[in-house]
């Protein structure tokens, strides 16, 4: 056969067909990749999110107040004579928001001036009275806490570890009345001579 002779229209026709189909074939496949892209396409827009949002924690307050008002319970007291009682009414409240430790009561600082060895020191603990601070008017002890020398009490409470024991409050508000009474010996070694001292109360949360 003369492979350079024209073909029949027949053969022409046949070969169309074919690239018709194959044509055909492609367009079908593209169209498929098209489709399963598209799905994977949406099913990856489904997506699932919960939150736990706005979380707060606060610390515990532990806070002991009195009614003092920055002052001295005794405030300059002078001419102290053997025999002679001085008394004075503090009032403490303890305002946290948790159960703390028992309060303790302590020296401040060790006292300045010798005369805290000649001073005898009573602490009295009752409930509150509503009195304003420093008077003792309704006062009615429940326990004494102390009683011994003010120069004592300042070299042996020394901080909340030696501290006196004096209430195991709740939550707040809690409040005792505390009374301090002071007396001077006599002995003639006390003439004259002076002592400052101060008070500290501490709980903690434990």
């Amino acid at each position: 056969m003369d492979r350079g002779a024209p073909q029949p229209a027949r053969s022409r026709r046949s070969r169309s067909l074919r690239g018709l189909a194959v044509q055909l074939w492609a367009v079908g496949l593209t169209f498929v990749l098209v489709a399963l892209l598209v799905v994977t396409s949406s099913r990856a827009a489904f997506v699932a999110q919960n939150d736990n949002l706005l979380n707060q924690v606060t610390a515990a307050a532990v806070d002991l107040t009195d009614d003092d008002a920055a002052t001295a319970m005794f405030a300059d007291v002078r001419g102290l004579a053997p025999g002679d009682v001085e008394e004075r009414c503090i009032a403490v409240t303890y305002t946290g928001s948790v159960d703390p430790t028992e309060v303790r009561l302590y020296a401040a600082a060790p006292p300045t001036g010798s005369l805290g060895q000649y001073l005898d020191l009573t602490v009295d603990i009752g409930a509150a009275t509503g009195a304003p601070f420093r008077d003792c008017t309704g006062f009615t002890s429940t326990a004494t806490l102390y009683d011994d020398t003010l120069a004592a009490f300042a070299a042996g409470r020394t901080g909340y570890a030696d501290g006196v024991s004096t209430w195991d409050p709740t939550a707040g508000p809690d409040t005792r009345t505390f009374r301090f009474r002071l007396s001077l010996q006599d002995v003639t070694a006390a003439e004259g001579q002076t002592a400052t001292f101060g008070f500290s109360w501490e709980t903690r949360t434990g």
